[in-house]
């Protein structure tokens, strides 16, 4: 075989060992030596292609949750954070085991501050080309949008249904879907002029000197 192949060919089998095993597992319950053993290569080859079982772990999750995402907007130009995410849930809901195997990668980081902070910058990567991507869209469609936090509603919503799923909570995933793509539907629409709402009224109060919160005034 070419050795270009045989490298390639191993990273895959590493890749597709720790997915079993991590979602069987946990990551906290996958060692380096249940990688080999699972996947015939060596540790030789675990560190060359990832370099720590942390950034094995990390491509895990990439794998199922970025890396779609990457490709969606790599190859579809101009869709609304509505048909986005609705490209991205069906990714996330297409296998049953991927909610499960996400939900073993954020739970491995709570005891691995070196996995926490790789998972923290891998999402905030994941979140800028969401922004980038959907800015483009808002800027020509929806200008009074605020990007970043539409990319950040729509994150939530498909990690909040792989959480769900992951967790075994009953959830009907067309209703989910139909819900998630209103409310960001509803997100991108213009507010209409409205009167100031009761926290709006205390800010102005407060700038006027006219209203001091509880503490301040159990302070005086």
């Amino acid at each position: 075989m070419d050795p270009t192949l045989k490298r390639l060919a191993a990273r895959e089998a590493i890749l597709g060992a720790a997915r079993e095993l991590i979602r069987r597992n946990g990551a906290a319950g996958t060692s380096i030596a249940d990688v080999i053993a699972r996947s015939g290569t060596s540790a030789g080859a675990i560190y060359h292609h990832f370099g720590s079982k942390e950034r094995l772990v990390l491509e895990v999750g990439r794998s199922v949750m970025a890396a779609p995402l990457t490709m969606i907007m790599g190859t579809s130009d101009g869709l609304s954070p509505a048909e986005l995410f609705d490209a991205a849930f069906a990714q996330v809901s297409a296998d049953e085991g991927t909610a499960e195997l996400l939900l073993q990668v954020w739970a491995g980081a709570k005891s691995d501050p070196r996995l926490l902070a790789l998972l923290l910058q891998e999402g905030g990567l994941v979140k800028g080309r969401i922004v980038g991507f959907i800015g483009v869209w808002c800027a020509e469609h929806a200008p009074h949008a605020d990007p970043d936090a539409l990319a950040s509603v729509l994150m939530s919503l498909i990690t909040g249904y792989a959480v769900q799923r992951g967790l075994g909570v009953q959830v009907d995933p067309v209703t989910y879907r139909a819900h998630a793509v209103r409310l960001l539907e509803a997100a991108l629409t213009e507010p209409a002029p409205h009167e100031p709402s009761l926290h709006e009224a205390a800010l102005h109060a407060v700038a006027a000197g006219g209203y001091s919160p509880p503490d301040a005034r159990r302070a005086r």
